[in-house]
């Protein structure tokens, strides 16, 4: 029976100690790291394409903020713009549908994050879609 208790409390004394991690973070070293912060990265525009070209405009911030990064008229189906991070970026397209005029807008924050590694910090962005296309 004591050889028992003794082997269960072994046990979980292992578990314990493989288990904890001072700093919660763990080591990885095939993982590639990114050492240098991220400063940019690609917003990606979707639209409807159009053989007329679709105007569109391109905000930091969101849309009442009014801050205009630029305009273009796109003709194809995406455009991409390399834009700095940590910033929320707002995209209107203008489609004409007759004598109307139809806005498309999306809205979404260009980010960076980081992470331990190897007592290394290592930096990862994500690029972003601004999906402007026209429900049919």
């Amino acid at each position: 029976m004591k050889c028992i208790v003794y082997c269960i409390l072994v046990l979980l004394s292992f578990i314990t100690i493989t288990s904890c991690n001072s700093d919660g973070d763990s080591c990885d070293p095939d993982l590639i790291c990114t050492t240098v912060s991220i400063d940019s990265n690609w917003v990606n525009l979707s639209i409807t394409e159009q053989l007329s070209g679709v105007p569109i405009a391109l905000y930091n911030g969101n849309l009442e903020d009014n801050l205009i990064v630029l305009r273009d008229t796109l003709y194809g189906d995406s455009y991409d713009y390399y834009l700095p991070t940590g910033i929320r970026y707002t995209a209107e397209a203008y489609y004409r549908s007759g004598p109307n005029i139809i806005i498309a807008v999306d809205s979404k924050k260009l980010t960076t994050e980081s992470f331990t590694n190897c007592d290394d910090t290592c930096y990862e962005s994500d690029e972003i879609t601004l999906d402007l296309v026209l429900i049919e």
